[in-house]
């Protein structure tokens, strides 16, 4: 038995494995596409990774079970609401034709209509800046963040600014004896900075913009003040003097006008404990003499208003049928804290206006599903690669695919042996664009795809078909097979029984190995056969011995 045998034996067996992985992984690609496999299980990992939790620990408490429970329904329910939102309705592209019919008939028999609400499919991907830019839309942060930036620019202009400018012009009339002391100033100044709130408001206007013009406004109004009081008098001077250290103080109070996106999603906690007080369509004063405590009075004192505002937000887009705490009552507290660790870490990299920090958040959000759906892929390889072993074994079973027997009848039939061989050299020398692309790449299902992209599927098909009709094959349910395969007389009831199982059990492994790993080993044996012997060393040759000594 020497080395070109037993590569010749290795290519047929090869060759064959070769062919049933191509219709093993066509088998499991037109399951995975009917039952709906990788919407299914993406939906599934989105859900855990909403509520933190797949299913309650075993041996807990019942309140903590149960609180289990309740996020991972909130879960579900929101996951309900992403897949209705546009972007990611958007991706989901149904089978049409034969294989769609069949899907959607699957689908109202295994109850995935239920699972994808009344749709007979979802999405099979999702990309992670369509989830984060879904869920950062759905849970209205945008429109947070610009309701946060409201009430603080108010709060800039009326409190900070107008207030302390009205509060410092008044001593001064005081002082003076004059009731209309700079009122045309003053006028102008609440003119202008009522205009900025206005502009911002209506959204006209980005809050960086906003913030530059009531600090253009204060300091106009400071110059004008400096012109009508160009008399030399202390009361003047010293009123001055408190103007230009609100000057100095200006871009410290503005920077503290700019939401955090840690307030926003404090905010929006906040929210939600407001929404579970209050029933739907309740009197905020009932709820508020219901309370104890002076800190839940406080907080419900100040998040209704700030709820109600988002209500009256959602309103004005079109959205009559849906109040933002319906929103909040579906959002598992899982994505409120996840929310606030990742908006923590975008604050500390980040000082700028909030919509920027909303898009620094948009890509944390992104890098964390990306980690999830991670981990998720590997649960599905496993999952797969598990069908693929049963795809395998029953392939094998159905055309009688028994190593041992395949590797026997190679062994002692040239002829057989040598076709198969020459297959598979064949069908490596008409791939080309295949080994180049498996050179390029290492990643199995890079690797798959190269076969598809490169024919390989149909050139072992026709090869396949033209041995079928040319040579008596060792696989199939032949009456010549059976017969080598099963001898009870030889070997025994329970032997003949084992080399059996064991050469179907080796083949079903083989064949659930794939296609890729197969041609690539057919290109590695077809190599090391047609390199041959490896020729003497320089040293070898020394030793070797010479004619004329023989």
């Amino acid at each position: 038995m020497n080395l070109p045998f037993i590569l010749d034996v290795g290519l047929g067996l090869l060759f064959i494995y070769l062919i049933l992985s191509l219709l093993a992984s066509e088998l499991q690609e037109l399951l995975a596409t009917i039952l709906q496999w990788r919407a299914k299980h993406l939906r599934e990992a989105i859900e855990i990774l909403l509520a933190g939790e797949s299913k309650p620990p075993l041996g807990a408490s019942s309140p903590e079970s149960q609180m289990i429970r309740t996020e991972i329904t909130q879960a579900q329910e929101l996951v309900t609401k992403l897949y209705h939102h546009p972007l990611l309705k958007a991706l989901n592209q149904e089978a049409k034709g034969l294989v769609g019919k069949l899907g959607q008939i699957v689908s109202q028999l295994t109850g995935l209509v239920k699972v994808f609400d009344g749709q007979s499919s979802g999405p099979s991907y999702v990309p992670s800046e369509t989830f984060a830019a879904t869920l950062v839309s759905t849970l209205r942060l945008g429109e947070l963040v610009q309701k946060l930036s409201e009430i603080k620019l108010y709060q800039l202009i009326q409190e900070r600014l107008l207030g302390t400018i009205e509060e410092l012009v008044t001593d001064l009339r005081n002082s003076k004896g004059n009731s209309r002391l700079l009122q045309r100033e003053l006028q102008t100044l609440s003119s202008e900075l009522d205009g900025v709130y206005q502009d911002f408001a209506n959204q006209q206007l980005p809050l960086a913009h906003s913030l530059r013009r009531s600090e253009a406004c204060v300091k106009r109004f400071i110059t004008a003040v400096e012109v009508a009081l160009s008399d030399n008098d202390v009361i003047y001077h010293k009123f001055l003097k408190r103007l230009k250290t609100l000057d100095q103080d200006l871009p410290s109070l503005i920077q503290e006008a700019v939401p955090r996106i840690t307030e926003a999603i404090a905010e929006l906690k906040t929210l939600q404990w407001v929404a579970q007080q209050m029933p739907e369509g309740g009197d905020p004063r009932l709820v508020m003499a219901r309370l104890r405590d002076d800190g839940d009075r406080f907080r419900l004192q100040q998040g209704y208003p700030l709820l109600q505002a988002m209500n009256q937000s959602l309103q004005s887009t079109g959205v009559v049928t849906l109040n933002y705490q319906q929103v909040l009552a579906v959002t598992p507290g899982h994505v409120f804290d996840s929310l606030e660790t990742l908006a923590k870490s975008v604050q500390e990299r980040a000082a700028t206006d909030g919509s920027q920090l909303l898009l620094g958040l948009q890509k944390e959000l992104a890098i964390w599903y990306d980690r999830s759906m991670d981990r998720a892929s590997g649960v599905y390889r496993r999952n797969a690669k598990g069908v693929a072993l049963i795809i395998g074994f029953l392939i094998a079973v159905l055309t009688n695919t028994d190593t041992l027997h395949i590797v026997q009848r190679l062994a002692k039939e040239p002829t057989l042996r040598q076709t198969y061989a020459a297959a598979a050299a064949e069908l490596v020398k008409q791939n080309p664009e295949a080994i180049a692309c498996f050179q390029a790449t290492r990643d199995p299902k890079e690797r798959a795809n190269c076969l598809q992209r490169g024919g390989i599927s149909a050139s072992a098909t026709a090869l396949s078909n033209a041995l079928d009709q040319s040579t008596d094959l060792p696989l199939g349910w032949t009456q010549a097979n059976w017969q080598e395969q099963w001898q009870p007389r030889r070997r025994g009831v329970l032997a003949s029984g084992f080399f059996l199982l064991v050469g179907w059990l080796t083949s079903g492994v083989a064949i659930a190995m794939g296609a890729p790993f197969w041609f690539s080993l057919i290109q590695k044996v077809i190599h090391a056969r047609n390199t041959g012997d490896r020729p003497p060393t320089a040293v070898e040759r020394s030793t070797l011995p010479r004619i004329h000594d023989v």
